[in-house]
This record gives C-alpha cells, sequence and structure tokens, in this order.
C-alpha cells in the first residue's frame, strides 16, 4: 500500500519523528553503541521504509507460488496493510503516540514478510541447484548416444535400445526444461512438480544406461577357426547366395567374410547396406568403426592383431576410407586378409609365381607371413594409414 497521499509537510513531520524517537538508521549523536546498533537495520525515514514495502511487494510472487509459505505470507501480508493503515492515520493526525505504535509493528511486519521472502529464496535456489544436477546427469547419459546408435547396427534388440534410450532422453529433456522455465518464474510449487516428473522420466533413462554399461562389460570373445575352413565357406556360400554378396563392393565383402566367420552380426551387414552413402561409404560408418586422424596407423605388425576384425584403409591424400578388406585370426595365430575389388594391393601382395588365392568373391593373404607383410607395407607406404576394428568392438 504505497503511501502516496502524504503531504510534503506530512514527510517532514514524519521524518522528525524518526529522529526525536531514534528509529532513524543514522542515529544521533551520543547513542548508545547498542542502540545504534538496533538503529541501523531501521530506514532513515518513512519514504525509505514505504520504498522497502514496495521492493518486497515487487518479490512476493515467489511466496504467492509456494504453498509452504502463503499462508504466513497472507497473514504477514494482511498485518503489513493494517499497520500501513494505522500508521497513515496516525500521521495525518500527528498523532505521536499511534504513529510510535505503528511504525514499530510496521517494522516487525517489514522484518517478517523479508525473512519469508529469504526463505522461499534459498529453498528455489536449493531447488535450481537440483535442477542443474540432474540436467548434467542428463548431458553426460545424452552424450553417449553414438554408442547406442553404433550398438543398434548389432541387433534387432539393440535397434530397439536406441529408440528407448531416444525416448528417454525426449522426455527427460521435456521434464528439466519445464522444471527450468519453473525455476526462472519463481514458482516454487511447480519446480518441486517437474523436479517428481524429471526424476521418474531419469529413472527409465537410467536404466537404458545401465544396459550399455552391462553390454560393454560383457563384449563376446571372438571365434577362431582354421583358414582353409573359412576359405572354403566362402566359397560355398557365395556359389548359394550370390545376391547376399551384392552389391559387390569391399566393405559388403569384407562383412560378409565376418559373418561367415561367425565374428560379425549379419543385422550389423544388411543395415549397412540399407544407409545413405557418403563419400562412397554408408553413412556413419567410419564412427561405427572408430576411424579416425587419431586412431589410424601406418605401420602393419601382425604379432599386434589379437583377433578378427575389419580392415580399412585411409588414402592419406583426401582422409576418406578408400578400401575395406577382412583380417582373420586363425586357430593357429595366423593372420589372413581377405577383400575385393583393389587391384593394386592383389599386385602388391601376389608373389611372381603365385596363383590369384580365390575363394568365391574375394581374394585372401597371409600377412603373418614375413615377405607378404613386407609387400603390404610397401603398399601401404605409397599413401595409406589403416584401422583394424576388431571383431568383439562389432557385436
Amino acid at each position: 500500500m504505497p503511501l502516496t497521499d502524504l503531504t510534503p509537510e506530512e514527510h517532514q513531520w514524519t521524518e522528525d519523528m524518526f529522529k526525536l524517537l531514534r528509529i532513524d538508521a543514522g542515529g544521533a549523536e551520543g547513542a548508545e553503541a547498542g542502540e545504534a546498533s538496533a538503529e541501523a537495520a531501521l530506514p532513515a525515514d518513512f519514504s525509505q521504509l514505504e520504498h522497502s514495502i514496495s521492493e518486497l511487494n515487487a518479490k512476493s510472487d515467489i511466496l504467492r507460488n509456494y504453498k509452504a509459505l502463503s499462508s504466513s505470507f497472507k497473514k504477514c501480508d494482511k498485518a503489513t496493510q493494517s499497520a500501513l493503515k494505522a500508521a497513515l492515520a496516525a500521521i495525518h493526525d500527528k498523532n505521536e503516540k499511534a504513529v510510535i505504535s505503528s511504525i514499530s509493528f510496521l517494522q516487525k511486519c517489514v522484518s517478517e514478510h523479508s525473512e519469508l521472502i529469504n526463505v522461499a529464496e534459498r529453498t528455489l535456489s536449493e531447488l535450481s541447484d537440483e535442477v542443474g544436477g540432474l540436467r548434467e546427469e542428463y548431458n553426460e547419459h545424452a552424450n553417449r548416444k553414438a554408442e547406442f546408435v553404433k550398438r543398434a547396427y548389432f541387433s534387432k534388440a539393440n535397434a530397439k535400445k536406441l529408440s528407448k534410450f531416444t525416448s528417454a532422453c525426449e522426455d527427460v529433456n521435456k521434464e528439466l526444461s519445464h522444471a527450468e522455465a519453473c525455476v526462472q518464474a519463481r514458482n516454487i510449487d511447480d519446480v518441486n512438480k517437474a523436479l517428481k516428473s524429471g526424476n521418474k522420466a531419469l529413472q527409465k533413462l537410467r536404466k537404458e544406461m545401465d544396459w550399455l554399461d552391462s553390454a560393454e562389460a560383457s563384449k563376446p570373445e571372438s571365434k577362431r577357426m582354421g583358414d582353409e575352413k573359412l576359405q572354403g565357406s566362402i566359397t560355398a556360400d557365395y556359389d548359394k547366395k550370390k545376391e547376399s554378396w551384392r552389391p559387390q563392393v569391399c566393405y559388403n565383402a569384407a562383412m560378409k567374410v565376418g559373418v561367415i566367420e561367425g565374428n560379425l552380426p549379419e543385422f550389423l551387414r544388411s543395415s549397412l547396406m540399407g544407409e545413405n552413402k557418403v563419400n562412397g561409404y554408408p553413412e556413419g560408418y567410419s564412427e561405427l568403426m572408430g576411424v579416425s586422424t587419431e586412431t589410424v596407423e601406418k605401420e602393419f605388425d601382425h604379432t599386434k592383431v589379437k583377433e578378427s576384425g575389419v580392415l580399412n584403409f585411409v588414402d592419406d591424400k583426401t582422409g576418406h576410407i578408400s578400401h575395406t578388406a577382412y583380417l582373420q585370426k586363425t586357430d593357429k595365430g595366423s593372420v589372413e586378409l581377405y577383400h575385393t575389388n583393389c587391384q593394386t594391393l592383389d599386385m602388391a601382395l601376389l608373389r611372381k609365381d603365385q596363383d590369384i588365392p580365390k575363394s568365391g568373391l574375394v581374394t585372401h593373404y597371409e600377412l603373418s607371413d614375413p615377405d607378404t607383410q613386407n609387400r603390404f607395407q610397401e603398399w601401404l607406404n605409397n599413401g595409406y594409414s589403416f584401422k583394424h576394428t576388431p571383431a568383439s568392438d562389432l557385436k
């Protein structure tokens, strides 16, 4: 209730009353230390007190939207309005005794009002921190989407997990965005409601993250078989299922070999074949295989190959994957390379007196043979880097 009807003379009279009664903030000369301390929190004049009340009223929406304090606020607000009315009447009448009584009570109301707002502000700050903590956790989970995308290539069940993860992320983000908006609106009750919904949605997201962590921790071991057995199986599969070898591109052939060996899921191969192509390869292929400038190598050492997997070659000039092969770690520990559609690699690996070692659509070479590895390295030195992605990372 702004005191807009006080005349300048009444304001001056009231200010003089503040000084006389020692309730101005500066205090009078000679005041006792205890009195001065008590006065320090009081306004210098009645206009300042009115201004303080107006400021508190402007901040009071936080109390109206906080059920736990709304009742106390209503009582305090009612008392403040009553004290203001009494103070105004006393000032008009220049009733010193009534001014003393009403001003003292008004100061008490202002103090209580201020404390209620402080309590609500602290509560809102704590809730804001809680929302911020949930947002931080959500961001950590959401940033792992690439891991779900990668695993979605491995099986239909994993693809469903990606859908669940995406849906859970959308739900959590929606609830947290609402909670953040409620914090900005200073609506504590709505923040609490949004936090309840946000925590419930986050629990679902946490379950998906638990599944991901479990899947990462329980990677299946790669199988090993003899090179001759695999080559025979490749020939038989190609003779019976030529359609599955199409399109006859290097990465499809490489993955077909992995599928036949039992180390790559067919779902992975068929899923990649259906993707849009970027620079000749399925979209997202490089990320799936972990191929980047930080992961490629120039020096090949067959003794470092611990399991079968996909071998991607990067053109050093363009930085793009230019060819794909499959590496087999046999049951005897040797390393075999299977590939198709790269004549320069065949010419580099073939001995002068050697017939083309072909099984179905692919040619194959033993890279654990010292001479063959040396020829392979010479081919790499002419402008290629490589990245071996173990089969256990692709299932």
